[in-house]
């Protein structure tokens, strides 16, 4: 058996000492993360491991002397990433700022190449011309010098994220700028299951962010950066501009080319991205390994046809390789490949062998050197989870898959062979080689990408490989087009026209792939300790001759391991009584309703604003809480800020049921929700006052707005027509209240049903109401839930309620609001604590 480059599997290194090493750095960075360990206490650890190697060394301890290495290289992963994080100065920009939104002025410099998005409107939105027509925006780091303050300007330090609401075309990198607009330090997640934001923008450096209007932002002076970034921004960007134009009017080939080529996704259409990301082909739009040895490929061939020595050779392609790493961006999985594709051609130059697993560690310890913080990007761990599994597992999964020789081509082997059965046996075993290389990368990366992304995606074993030739086409083209396009635009239309064809090929594959039954699913993520549990039944399967164990037992004993996952390692956390939580999406209204026996209601799922609540915020709830499908959805009216989530949660779950007010269909918006769910075969129903829709086992929830003659006096008055429900469980009683105003209210309280409830979802978001303190009294609620932003929630509706003797939460200072519903009472908690409180919600 051949890997690794042509070494065999006897002559490989029984023992490779940078597997260890790297494994005990990354131990050491993960420990000073995620633990608070004194900086003294290290430094005697690593001073003790240091002084106890010699020691066992001249004792003949081997395995204590190894120990103590581990010791040591923990240290210096641990006192590397302490030197990363460094400590906040006194003149620093987060000792400004506060929880709340501050308007600041700054002075600063450009210190990343700005990025300009244009932003698709909204779905559902209504009459909203905001959300429904497409917006531009442009990102980039400013490296904070001053603020002023006082009438003067003062010193401060650190760096922000500067998100300019507008397309912001002269500003370029190493630009000093003066800027105002509202800043605010990183919020902490707000809603369960929901990404850290505040974690990731740490980890980059980024203390603040920043947000500027159209005209906020002034140029000073220019070219104040880095010399090197600045070229390499400009080089950037200008080929990023050729293929852009060199291809249009076709935007999706000028956008493909940009990712496969510069691994540039910023023009990349959001549902084509999505596309490849379900099918498990995202990695292609990457830059990795992939581009990089086309890279190396391209250069060693011309060098080779130029008639240049080995060595002159090999340095050629070190530049090149090194050059487009740094154009790129220099990301985890590009400085990986570039590292051992420089070990490979050093071997190749020294004419001795190259062991892949060493240069693999070797690569991911100069890139924890280099950045600390990459070890908890996705992509540095997808990238060193699928390079050793296709280097271990590939020869394995061949010859399981390699068809057993038959009787007759035993006999015919040493026989002469026609060419045409030479050239099917050839392709054949390349055919084997790739099924067997994406095999491999999938089953490294399974558990991450069900943790990350929530996906399950068996249909990329296999889509791979057409999408794979067509990429790697694909990329040689946008090579060569490039080089074309800057001797000549006539030259350039020679592969302009190819490059438009595959382009759309490509699309195709990946969107078909996409459309098959099965294809991908999303999945409830999983605990990290099956994620740890799966790698290590891996490694016990990598490390089976070691440990005697044969290859059929190792790998049922992993597939054991995932069917044991598979039917007990997800299941859904059903509470113990009712919980009503009303998820934080700004402006708008998200709640769920979760029963004792599994049955999950969501009422309503949108928000003012264009971040996609259904994609961000609902569905990773919903999946922390282990839930996979929506048993009922109540849709109370129309209004973007309470339907625009929908289409994402209505692609990511299963729905038993929808039901939805009789104003639903008078709008825009409305017939376009019903002819999705029409397209979907959902079932749904048109419920008014009086009705009761069951759900689950025995829960009800009761329908008491909106009244017959409401409908027929406003019948296009989709707020005072939304829906309102009550929903009781174990003597106590949940109303939600949609947006309904001064009619449905006034009419509410006179129609002598019986409104008292112990939580209250707000009307309207919590928005003023004329008899907000006659209503509040009419219900008396233990808990009054506002879903708002705190610049839209009045102070006379907070003192409404809270004269009536009510505990009021809202969203925008509480985070996501949790009201458990039991046989011992009930008690509310929220994701996250004001500033100035101390204690939890008291009991009622």
């Amino acid at each position: 058996m051949k890997r690794d480059g042509g070494t065999s599997e006897s002559e490989l290194p029984a023992y490779r000492p940078l597997v260890p090493a790297v494994a005990t750095f990354a131990a050491g960075i993960v420990l000073r993360e995620h633990s608070a360990l004194p900086a003294g206490v290290v430094w005697a650890v690593a001073l003790a491991g240091l002084l106890a190697y010699p020691l066992a060394r001249w004792a003949g301890w081997r395995w204590a002397g190894l120990g103590a290495l581990c010791v040591v290289t923990a240290a210096a992963g641990w006192v590397r990433l302490d030197l990363a994080a460094g400590r906040t100065p006194p003149h620093h920009i987060a000792r400004l700022l506060g929880d709340e939104p501050k308007l600041v002025k700054l002075r600063g410099i450009v210190a990343s190449e700005p990025e300009a998005r244009v932003l698709p409107g909204m779905p559902l939105s209504g009459d909203s011309r905001w959300l429904a027509s497409e917006a531009r925006q442009t990102r980039f780091d400013l490296e904070c010098s001053a603020a002023y303050a006082d009438g003067q300007w003062g010193s401060v330090c650190g760096r922000l994220r500067v998100v300019l609401h507008a397309e912001a075309s002269g500003l370029r990198y190493g630009d000093e700028v003066v800027a105002v607009g509202m800043a605010r330090l990183p919020a902490a997640p707000s809603n369960p299951g929901q990404v850290d934001g505040a974690t990731l923008l740490r980890r980059r450096g980024i203390a603040a962010t920043l947000s500027l209007g159209e005209r906020c932002v002034a140029i000073e002076r220019s070219g104040l950066g880095n010399p090197l970034l600045g070229f390499l921004y400009q080089a950037r960007a200008s080929l990023r501009r050729t293929l852009r134009d060199t291809l249009a009017p076709d935007r999706e080939a000028g956008a493909l080319l940009c990712a496969l080529v510069l691994g540039d996704r910023t023009e990349l259409d959001d549902s084509l991205e999505e596309t490849f990301a379900r099918t498990g082909t995202i990695h292609l739009l990457a830059v990795s390994g992939f581009n990089v040895g086309i890279v190396a490929w391209l250069v060693w061939v011309a060098a080779a046809f130029c008639g240049l020595g080995r060595r002159l050779s090999g340095t050629l392609v070190l530049c090149a390789v090194l050059a487009y790493a740094l154009i790129t961006g220099a990301p985890p999985s590009v400085v990986r490949a570039a590292v051992m594709c420089g070990a490979f051609v050093l071997t190749i130059m020294g004419r001795r062998r190259v062991d892949l697993i060493q240069t693999v560690a070797l690569a991911a310890i100069v890139l924890l050197a280099l950045r600390p913080f990459d070890l908890f990007n996705v992509g540095f761990q997808l990238s060193f989870a699928a390079v050793p599994a296709i280097v271990y597992l590939m020869d394995d999964l061949v010859a399981v898959l390699r068809p057993r020789e038959t009787l007759l081509e035993r006999l015919q082997k040493d026989q002469a062979v026609p060419w045409w059965r030479g050239a099917r046996h050839w392709l054949r075993r390349k055919a084997l080689s790739a099924i067997g290389v994406s095999t491999a990368a999938w089953l490294a990366v399974l558990p991450l990408t069900a943790y990350y992304f929530n996906l399950f995606s068996p249909i990329t074993v296999l889509v791979n490989l057409p999408a794979a030739v067509l990429a790697a086409v694909l990329t040689v083209l946008g090579f060569l087009h490039l080089g074309l396009a800057e001797l000549s635009s006539w030259a350039a239309c020679v592969t302009a026209w190819p490059a438009r064809g595959l382009s759309g090929a490509l699309a195709e594959v990946v969107r078909a792939a996409d459309q098959l039954p099965l294809a991908w699913t999303y999945c409830v993520s999983p605990a990290l300790g099956w994620v740890f549990a799966y790698y290590a039944v891996g490694l016990l399967v990598v490390e089976r001759r070691r440990v005697g164990l044969r290859g059929r037992r190792a790998a049922m004993l992993w597939m054991a391991g995932v069917l044991v996952y598979l039917l007990v390692g997800s299941p859904a956390r059903t509470p113990k009584g009712l919980e009503v939580t009303a998820l934080d999406v700004q402006h708008g209204n998200a709640t769920v309703l979760r029963f004792p026996d599994g049955a999950t209601v969501v009422y309503d799922c949108g928000s003012y604003g264009r971040n996609d609540v259904g994609r961000w915020v609902v569905a990773p709830a919903l999946w922390h809480w282990g839930v996979q499908r929506i048993d009922l959805l109540v849709v109370s009216h129309a209004d973007a800020d309470h339907i625009n989530g929908l289409p994402a949660l209505l692609e990511r779950f299963s729905v038993g049921g929808v039901v939805h007010s009789p104003v639903l269909e008078r709008e825009e918006a409305g017939r376009q929700l019903v002819a999705m769910l029409d397209r979907r075969r959902i079932p749904r129903r048109v419920v008014r006052a009086g009705e009761r829709v069951e759900v689950g086992e025995g829960n009800v929830l009761e329908v008491l707005w909106p009244m017959a003659w409401s409908l027929r006096l406003r019948p296009n008055d989709q707020n005072e027509n939304s829906l309102v429900v009550r929903v009781e469980h174990a003597g106590r009683r949940v109303l939600l209240c949609g947006d309904i105003q001064q009619v449905g209210a006034t009419a509410l309280l006179h129609c002598g049903a019986d409104l008292r409830a112990d939580v209250l979802l707000v009307p309207h978001h919590g928005c003023a109401l004329a008899n907000a303190e006659q209503f509040a009294r009419a219900v008396r609620p233990a808990y009054a839930l506002c879903s708002n932003r705190s610049d839209r929630l009045p102070p006379a509706t907070v003192a409404a309620y809270e004269a009536a003797s009510a505990r009021v939460l809202a969203t925008c200072w509480d985070g996501a609001i949790t009201a458990r519903i039991g046989d011992r009472g009930i008690r509310a908690t929220v994701w996250r604590r004001r500033p100035s409180a101390g204690q939890a919600p008291p009991d009622p």
